[in-house]
């Protein structure tokens, strides 16, 4: 069998042009170290090296997102942990305040600290992050939270939502809270109720102090057929016995005009809850001659419940065996001011008694406003005065202080745990994130990574080849004719 020249020439050259080939693919891979250079090397495992790839990359970005969360979130701690120590501050301000061997002059000392806390807290509310975002302004975080347009009186511009932060593929972290929510939205009065004098000049005329009041019974105060408004009335006339002399009683009056539907009207609204007498008409009058006093009787400091007494008169109150879950006391002499008894009688035989003090229970609510507190408290310490009840006005305002500023300091604190318990919650994704950054790196390991032994050993041979290759080539271009001819 004869063969041409050229395939002679054809094939060694194609023999040597694939050992040459495939040892520069083995030494690419030896240089690299990996095993898939390109997709034809192994189709399926560089489909899976791509995937994994791509995973890994975002595993690095929810590690910086995470980072970044954290700090954003150690910040805001940082400040809402400055504000719980100005809240701090200011209660024991209200605290030293309500010492009545202060003067006038004194008062006023505390309002200039007051108002340094409140620049303050002002600037505490419109922090930023260091790059420019406030911390407090929820979604705008280019728009400052808090604007005042007179002492105490702080608009939000913010708005309730909260910045997310993807840490994880499965995981957005919110990464700021609204201000308005921390700074303005704390619980009123005991958090359940807000007691608080009469404040419609010309106001109490007694020297009567009221306490925050206390949730005796949870169930029975949100039971929603009950009324959460009442007013507390007082009533005060010349004791017969020794002239001159109060008898002070109260009385406990539905003062919730509409039912919890807000529309329904609400039959029992003025009525005394004792004895069912309805205020509609006036106050309750006063019989000549005899000590028709309001049903029960006043003990300064002594419980004032809110329920059905085995004491009360004889009467029909208008809800039977009513209770309302709640109770409180007051302090001093309320209705300083004595009405007649059994004098100037008018034509139907009763007369009205004298000015009345009387203090009223809402609904706590969502508006604790730590710069309108301060406001009041401030308001309280520039109008003392030292009259009797001057001094119950004043301490009834600075109770309402203490009250509400205790209130603010738990929603703070909430806040800052929150955030705390966020930051754990971050660091417990970073670690997650770090123990997939090594599974990927070896997931990539195996499918891309050389094996040097298998690949030196291939070179090796490949040179071999190549080099007998070269040789036998050059041997057989020795058997044509070409080179007996001359």
């Amino acid at each position: 069998m004869r063969i041409a020249t050229t395939t002679i020439y054809k094939q060694g050259a194609a023999e040597l042009q694939r050992h040459s080939s495939v040892q520069a693919k083995l030494q690419n891979q030896l240089s690299t170290g990996r095993r898939v250079l390109t997709p034809a090397d192994d189709p399926i495992s560089s489909a899976k090296i791509l995937d994994v790839t791509q995973a890994q990359e975002l595993n690095k970005q929810y590690a910086v997102n995470s980072q970044t969360a954290d700090s954003a979130m150690r910040l805001s701690e940082s400040t809402l942990h400055q504000v719980t120590e100005l809240l701090h501050d200011i209660y024991s301000l209200a605290v030293s305040a309500g010492n009545p061997s202060q003067t006038v002059a004194e008062k006023k000392l505390i309002d200039t600290q007051l108002q340094g806390q409140y620049k303050e807290m002002m600037s505490l509310a419109n922090a930023t992050d260091g790059v420019g975002a406030y911390l407090f302004s929820g979604f705008k975080g280019s728009t400052q939270p808090f604007s005042e347009t007179s002492f105490g009186n702080v608009t939000y511009s913010g708005d309730d939502g909260q910045r997310l932060m993807q840490i994880s593929g499965s995981r957005q972290i919110p990464v700021s809270e609204s201000g308005y929510q921390i700074f303005q939205a704390g619980r009123t009065g005991n958090g359940s109720f807000v007691s608080s004098a009469n404040s419609v000049a010309p106001g109490n005329s007694g020297s009567g102090i009221v306490s925050p009041g206390e949730v005796v019974d949870v169930t029975k105060w949100n039971n929603p057929a009950h009324s959460q408004k009442f007013k507390l009335e007082f009533q005060s006339v010349d004791d017969p016995a020794n002239p001159g002399k109060p008898v002070i009683s109260y009385d406990l009056i539905d003062n919730q005009p509409m039912l919890a539907d807000g529309v329904t009207a609400n039959t029992n609204f003025n009525k005394s809850l004792v004895d069912g007498y309805d205020y509609t008409a006036g106050v309750r009058p006063v019989i000549p001659g005899t000590l028709n006093n309001y049903p029960r009787p006043y003990v300064p400091g002594g419980d004032i419940q809110f329920k059905n007494l085995a004491t009360d008169p004889v009467g029909i109150p208008p809800v039977a065996a009513w209770d309302y879950g709640i109770k409180m006391n007051v302090t001093g002499q309320p209705s300083t001011v004595i009405g007649p008894l059994g004098a100037s009688a008018t034509p139907t035989g009763i007369v009205s008694s004298g000015v009345l003090d009387s203090f009223n229970v809402d609904p706590s609510r969502n508006n604790g406003d730590i710069f309108q507190t301060m406001k009041v408290f401030s308001d309280a310490l520039n109008n003392y005065q030292t009259s009797p009840t001057g001094m119950a006005n004043f301490h009834n305002q600075l109770n309402a202080v203490l009250q509400n500023t205790s209130n603010m300091l738990t929603n703070v604190l909430s806040s800052n745990g929150s955030f705390g318990a966020k930051m754990v919650e971050t660091q417990s994704v970073q670690d997650t994130n770090g123990d997939l950054k090594v599974q990927y790196g070896q997931t990539l390991s195996q499918l891309q990574d050389l094996d040097y032994s298998i690949a030196l050993s291939d070179f090796s041979l490949t040179q071999t080849l190549l080099e007998a290759s070269r040789k036998s080539f050059s041997q057989v271009q020795g058997l044509s004719l070409f080179q007996y001819i001359n």
